[in-house]
């Protein structure tokens, strides 16, 4: 199922709002839909990973096909707002061959209070529930606007300010890993080359600004800084896209967002409010199926177009 392909970028934005204007380069592919519908989750091997109000699905934009996953076990309230489903991720599997919706319920209602983390395979179209029983990682899973991912390696990596997570996907082992004491936080937890990596600043005013890389998990943990970024007005990086780049924000009330290629030491601006702008995704495009991804997008009643 999977596709070796070279990655690009994948530019989601709301077409209510658009005018036509260039999107940073003719080379970025543009998909724009409808206001008030699709939160994107992720993407992988070229299918995109969606969900709207209680419904998620699993579509490939370039074959316009998509599949409605069944509905989430226990409560089916998804996203905390609007435009957040942050306790949600997507990610391939390649030991089973296998796309993966994965889903973080840590509510005193719903679970106890203690994390359980399901898990939709599209091999099995089913949901199974892992029940996290080490108690050591709860405090920082059962924050409410805690992100899940990436899935690097068989694990899953989520965190807070001062803390990374990772859940084992096959071990079911959860491991905390403090981040530097003496660092400030700039970005989400990262897919940096298939390594944990996060960007760190001083708390001294003026300071350099670094992406650092976790390595040795299992064994010993050291926070390793990889490089420099030179960019006095960054407020926050989401992600790192391959070939070079990195995706962020700048630190005004009214950021702008922008890629960076940190090889080039070169940024770019995404001319998108907001409003207008969805995510960036590193995608692949692919002909690539599965089982159930045979029904296009207008039972939506709104396309999701390439320009």
């Amino acid at each position: 199922m999977a596709c070796s392909k070279e990655p690009s970028l994948l530019i989601i934005a709301n077409s209510k709002f658009y005018a036509g204007s260039p999107l940073v380069s003719p080379d970025f592919k543009c998909y724009l839909y409808e206001a008030h519908h699709f939160i994107v989750i992720g993407s992988c091997n070229g299918i995109i990973c969606l969900v709207y109000k209680k419904n998620c699905y699993l579509w490939n934009p370039a074959t316009k096909k998509c599949k409605e996953v069944p509905k989430f076990p226990r409560r089916q309230k998804v996203v905390v707002h609007d435009s957040y489903a942050g306790n949600l991720a997507f990610y391939f599997d390649s030991i089973s061959d296998d796309y993966k919706v994965l889903r973080l319920l840590c509510e005193e209602t719903t679970t106890g209070g203690l994390p359980i983390l399901q898990i939709y395979s599209t091999n099995d179209n089913s949901w199974k529930e892992i029940y996290v029983h080490d108690t050591s990682p709860t405090n920082v899973m059962s924050y409410p606007y805690l992100k899940l991912g990436p899935v690097i390696n068989g694990a899953m990596y989520m965190g807070r300010k001062e803390y990374v997570v990772s859940f084992d996907l096959q071990s079911e082992v959860c491991t905390v890993v403090p981040t530097p004491s003496s660092m400030v936080r700039y970005s989400d937890i990262l897919d940096f080359e298939d390594s944990v990596a996060v960007i760190f600043g001083s708390k001294d005013k003026g300071s350099e600004i670094s992406l650092w890389t976790l390595d040795n998990i299992h064994d010993s943990t050291s926070w390793n800084k990889k490089f420099d970024i030179e960019q006095d007005n960054m407020g926050w990086i989401y992600s790192c896209l391959g070939g070079g780049l990195l995706y962020g924000r700048t630190r005004e009330d009214v950021g702008e967002f922008f890629l960076y290629d940190y090889r080039k030491k070169d940024f770019k601006y995404i001319p998108l409010s907001d409003s207008r702008l969805k995510t960036v995704l590193k995608y692949t495009e692919t002909i690539a199926s599965i089982e159930g991804l045979n029904h296009d997008l207008f039972k939506f009643s709104k396309t999701l177009s390439l320009i």
